[in-house]
């Protein structure tokens, strides 16, 4: 199939034709491409350039959502369209919120770490007093281990 396409490109070429056989087979690829893309709905990536981005994000920073008349003015400095830039803003409020959620769930990881750490040291504090078995003598309110006996006056 490419072969024909190559020999009646090649014989168009030959016969006078304006494009190189090379010309002809991008371009039809190219078309039938698109007709595709068109049939998917695939669109091809948009880029922009460092001076759109810089103006994007800083107008981003002023104002993290546009009025129309904001919009459209932007998108005619930009020269693109409203929707696109429509489009932009709506994504760059999706990344800053994202960025925003995963600080703070880093910095609650953080916490829960010190709580966790925290909680160990305790448990351990407390075993250790358990072991001990410490009291208070009520009388002297003064700590007393549970091995000493304590007298028949009921003072240690």
């Amino acid at each position: 199939m490419i072969q024909e396409e190559c020999d009646v490109v090649l014989r168009l070429a030959v016969g006078g034709g304006e494009k190189t056989p090379v010309q002809e087979i991008s371009a039809r690829l190219m078309r039938s491409a698109t007709k595709r893309e068109e049939a998917e709905g695939t669109r091809r990536k948009l880029r922009l350039s460092e001076e759109q981005l810089s103006l994007l994000e800083d107008s981003f920073r002023a104002h993290n959502t546009l009025a129309h008349d904001q919009k459209r003015e932007l998108a005619q400095r930009l020269h693109l369209q409203p929707r696109q830039v429509e489009v932009w803003f709506q994504n760059r409020r999706a990344r800053s919120k994202l960025k925003q959620t995963e600080e703070y769930c880093e910095s609650l990881r953080k916490c829960c770490q010190r709580l966790t750490s925290e909680n160990r040291r305790l448990e351990r504090e407390l075993m250790e007093l358990r072991a001990a078995r410490l009291r208070m003598c009520s009388s002297c309110e003064k700590m007393v281990r549970d091995e000493k006996k304590t007298s028949s006056f009921g003072h240690h």
